[in-house]
């Protein structure tokens, strides 16, 4: 259950920008968050402030298990951010937020599809278009993270997509600090 929180706040560097500092930062905290999956969660205060996620990372959990986890984080995140002091959620909220991963499906998705369903004989611009509009654009907009997978070391870019929901939702969160169904209060 979510009962208090954190901030870590972005230094300011004159090397890089704000954004490469929270991608950092969002790398070091998914290795963190691998041990405390299901128990913290994470929202962006300023999401989408100039198409960014903003300078700050608000991490939720209950006090026992966001304790332990911002003593394994301050090691590797001391350098770029500054922790807040843990305090409990305000009573009185704006309303809640869900932040969800969106995977969009690329050009080369669409033209697997294409190449599949023409050897079938199914290809046309109708069934082109209805994929665009199931899929969404191929060209998202929202604001994102870069990551380095430390399994396979590929890159990637995680897109979040942030919604506002009137109540609350109990769940777990996953290994980012998100999930496709609970929420974490808005203030």
């Amino acid at each position: 259950m979510l009962t208090h929180y954190f901030e870590l706040r972005a230094i300011p560097q004159l090397e890089i920008t704000e954004t490469e500092v929270i991608n950092q930062v969002m790398q070091s905290l998914h290795q963190v968050l691998v041990n405390h999956q299901g128990n913290i969660a994470v929202s962006f205060p300023c999401y989408n402030v100039h198409r960014t996620l903003g300078g700050i990372i608000r991490i939720f959990g209950d006090e026992t298990h966001l304790q332990l986890f911002k003593t394994a984080l301050q090691a590797v995140v001391s350098d770029y951010t500054i922790a807040l002091p843990t305090t409990p959620i305000p009573t009185s909220v704006k309303g809640y937020l869900r932040l969800i991963r969106v995977n969009p499906k690329g050009q080369s998705a669409l033209r697997r599809a294409e190449k599949r369903l023409t050897v079938q004989g199914k290809w046309s611009t109708e069934v082109k278009n209805k994929m665009l509009e199931k899929w969404g654009s191929v060209h998202l907009n929202y604001p994102h993270i870069h990551f380095a997978s430390k399994s396979t070391g590929r890159h990637f870019i995680m897109w979040l997509k942030q919604q506002k929901c009137a109540t609350a939702v109990e769940g777990t969160f996953n290994s980012y600090g998100l999930s496709k169904t609970a929420t974490v209060p808005d203030f």
